[in-house]
């Protein structure tokens, strides 16, 4: 599931912060419109008619109301000639509107029988709710946006080196970077002490596991080269055993097998070398023959073939050139043809070299989708009583673990019953899928 940001959270939160206080606003205006309208208008109105009644009842030729918001209009004893048109038709009592295109507030009284019409202009009602509804909330409107932005751009500040952070552990390339050297002074320089706190635990953690993978690393190292001279001296020991013929048959096929599982080990110990130095590798200036380290690695498990009644076809659909390190190419390849014939009896593995890179198909076993899920995770066995050879389970992690460290890519599909085929693509090409466990 895709997570959310903490930018992208702050960015939802005040917009949604803005757009209710513009509800709001919005609301407001209209009820401060129709509060000016509808209670202060209609109120002076009323207060200016009473007025004007109370002075014709003092002087009963006092003048009509005329101010630059309002006209009035005198009729006398039902005498409308006087009146405009618009206002004949309203009630002789209360409130009205005119029917002209003109939007007017009316108010009509009538005393001793004389009405008057006290007409608010529509520019007027429009003028005063303007400028004193609209103006005064627009700029509270305004006032509360720009303080908006910027608590958002202080809170944006406030967690910007946490972004940060996370940006660049995100990008941090863990395959190829190494040793972990994290580079985060830029960011210490902005952070406060929450944030700074995170980075010093973070310096402190990538020291650990520095130290730690370099321990690892270190042991790896001295082990294989302690461990090279004892197996030298049994492979030695095991080819002068081997020179006399005269020895009975059974004696001889004990022999073969410990020099088989001599040089297994001797593999797996390169293998491991190759891994504890893994930053020292180097590519090479000249490209190998990927077709000729297939065969060898052919040649050099023929016996293991044999041995389960099996089958190795080589196709070769293209002549396949790859700048990388010949031994890594024969340790991804000589583990997966390994993997294929140990869960393969009386069958058959075909190895396909193609212009994107090495495909090994088998009709052993197979795997279901958990099993292909975990195949490539250290020491997991799908099952042991299926293989033929008892492992470790060991070397499909460490195709796994050279494929990425050289930026390839590798698929694998499997069908209890029915086979696996696993296929390195070098030139990086598709998804790998191997590692989410992708089966047919």
């Amino acid at each position: 599931m895709k997570r959310t940001g903490l930018r992208a959270k702050l960015i939802r939160v005040f917009a949604i912060q803005v757009a209710i206080i513009s509800v709001l606003t919005l609301a407001g205006i209209f009820i401060t419109n129709t509060i000016i309208e509808d209670v202060l208008l209609r109120e002076a109105l009323n207060t200016e008619a009473e007025y004007f009644w109370k002075r014709a009842e003092r002087d009963p030729y006092a003048s009509l109301p005329d101010t630059s918001n309002m006209q009035s209009y005198m009729a006398v004893d039902g005498d409308l000639s006087a009146i405009p048109e618009s206002l004949r038709n309203l009630p002789p009592e209360g409130f009205g509107r005119t029917v002209s295109e003109d939007y007017q507030l009316v108010h009509v009284s009538e005393r001793d029988g004389r009405r008057l019409y006290l007409v608010w202009a529509k520019e007027r009602i429009t003028d005063i709710a303007f400028f004193y509804g609209i103006i005064p909330l627009a700029v509270v409107l305004l006032l509360i946006y720009g303080l908006s932005f910027l608590a958002y751009r202080l809170s944006e500040r406030a967690i910007s080196p946490i972004v940060g952070l996370a940006r660049y552990l995100e990008e941090f390339d863990f395959d190829r970077d190494r040793p972990l050297d994290l580079d985060l002074s830029p960011l210490r320089e902005v952070a406060d002490a929450e944030v700074a706190s995170m980075i010093e635990a973070v310096d402190g953690f990538t020291r650990r596991l520095n130290a730690f993978v370099e321990r690892e690393r270190v042991f790896t190292r001295d082990a294989g080269h302690e461990l090279r001279t004892p197996l030298a001296v049994l492979k030695g020991s095991l080819d002068l055993l081997e020179d006399n013929k005269d020895r009975p048959k059974q004696e001889q096929n004990a022999l073969r097998r410990m020099g088989r599982t001599v040089d297994d080990m001797g593999s797996l110990l390169e293998t491991l070398l190759l891994l504890a130095r893994e930053s020292e590798v180097t590519m090479p200036s000249e490209e190998v023959m990927v077709n000729d380290l297939v065969a060898n690695q052919i040649e050099l498990l023929a016996h293991m073939a044999e041995r389960g009644g099996n089958q190795i076809a080589f196709h070769e659909e293209a002549e396949l050139k790859l700048q990388a390190p010949s031994r890594v190419v024969e340790i991804v390849i000589g583990n997966l043809m390994r993997n294929a014939l140990n869960y393969t009896a009386q069958g058959k593995v075909d190895v396909t070299v193609n212009r994107r890179g090495v495909r090994v198909e088998d009709t052993g076993v197979g795997m279901s989708r958990d099993e292909l899920a975990n195949a490539f995770e250290a020491f997991y066995r799908a099952d042991e009583s299926r293989g033929l050879i008892k492992g470790h389970g060991l070397g499909l992690a460490i195709v796994r673990r050279l494929v990425r460290q050289f930026g390839w890519a590798i698929s694998a599909h499997s069908r209890p019953g029915e086979g696996t085929t696993v296929e390195v693509r070098f030139n990086g090409e598709g998804s790998a899928a191997a590692d989410q466990g992708m089966g047919r």
